[in-house]
């Protein structure tokens, strides 16, 4: 049986992020993520055959080897491609932690034993919403342009399981990749 994977960093605290939740749910045309699944999203594996989940968890591991716990704060808002034409809608990052590197190496080590994912390069952000045709989102993107919405400290990164339900996503935490 395939599992849907990704790789990624929870969260913990969401509470900072709900001023810019609750106004992205009055626009028209947006989609708004859940945040119970707020994560940072390092590398999207999509169908992994379940057999092939420990040598994900030992990728995951070995790219974390030597990387220690480090502090990451969600700053500012944009969009994907850009915020004339948004399709996805993200909270930005700014953090010490390698993030890219690790994305990195994770990839190499999927490639290295012949296992997919998407090769998109890593940009550091968490997608709070989706935009479905036109959404008019100018005011909102210089309210919230410079807006801090929560610090944490990142102490592991989780290979997680996805499953696609009707009423939404449900993650899973496969694995946790502690940085030591």
């Amino acid at each position: 049986m395939d599992v849907r994977t990704f790789i990624s960093i929870p969260v913990p605290n969401t509470a900072g992020l709900e001023p810019l939740v609750r106004d992205l749910k009055t626009v028209r045309g947006v989609k708004v993520s859940p945040v119970k699944n707020i994560h940072i999203t390092l590398k999207f594996l999509g169908d992994v055959p379940e057999e092939r989940l420990e040598e994900v968890d030992a990728i995951v591991k070995d790219a974390v080897r030597g990387v220690k716990p480090g502090r990451i704060t969600v700053k500012g808002f944009g969009a994907f491609p850009n915020t004339r034409n948004p399709r996805v809608l993200w909270a930005g990052l700014d953090t010490d932690l390698p993030l890219a590197e690790i994305s990195e190496r994770i990839g190499k080590g999927l490639s290295r034993v012949g296992l997919p994912y998407d090769e998109k390069p890593f940009k550091p952000h968490i997608t709070v919403g989706r935009v479905d045709g036109k959404a008019e989102l100018t005011n909102m993107f210089g309210k919230y342009k410079t807006t801090e919405f929560t610090t944490f400290v990142c102490p592991s990164v989780m290979v997680m399981k996805s499953e696609l339900k009707p009423t939404g996503a449900v993650h899973t935490i496969q694995e946790v990749c502690y940085l030591q």
